[in-house]
């Protein structure tokens, strides 16, 4: 239980300050990692496991009646696929819940910017939706599009309404670095 609350801990601080950056979008942050290391011990586990059957096998020795170590493994292992795979359930749940027809910004063609962001600290699509909420929440925003793998953000916006500073100021308070501009 404390190494989960040092985790937890490590990722709320391993990121710009959010004010209002929901917990699962700081989850998805490091989810990756997250992912490597249980899977990491996973593998470990299951190799100890087959190492003593084995050991075992070859010097005749059977194992104690009990719990079978085979079927406990698989049932945790099943477990912590399900909640590896929770955060990217809840991802899709969100993306399906906010795919209705959005408010669209309409912009003067002489207000209109377009600007693309290189932003670092994006691992995963968790993080571009965390980005594109962010900066969509924002007025005068009419297209924001987040990758991470080319760690670019493209915004359309109207620069009568907001400007690079707020965009680049939501971004950094999604928890995530700009660090420039494409010309």
């Amino acid at each position: 239980m404390s190494g989960i609350l040092f985790l937890t801990g490590f990722a709320a601080n391993a990121q710009a300050p959010a004010t209002d950056t929901s917990t699962i979008d700081t989850i998805l942050a490091f989810w990756p990692f997250v992912v490597i290391l249980v899977l990491l011990l996973l593998t470990i586990l299951w190799y100890q496991n087959i190492k003593t059957m084995r050991r075992g096998r070859e010097t005749g020795r059977q194992r104690p009646m009990g719990a079978n170590p085979v079927v406990f493994l698989g049932i945790v292992t099943v477990f912590i696929v399900i909640l590896l795979a929770l955060p990217w359930y809840l991802n899709n749940l969100e993306e399906k819940k906010g795919s209705e027809p959005a408010e669209t910004t309409v912009i003067a063609p002489e207000n209109r910017v377009e600007t693309v962001f290189l932003v670092e600290g994006m691992t995963c699509t968790g993080c571009e939706n965390a980005i594109q909420k962010r900066v969509k929440s924002l007025p005068g925003i009419e297209l924001v599009k987040a990758d991470h793998v080319a760690m670019q953000t493209q915004v359309v916006f109207d620069k009568t309404l907001v400007d690079e500073e707020k965009i680049t100021t939501a971004i950094t308070d999604a928890g995530y670095t700009v660090i420039g501009k494409l010309e």
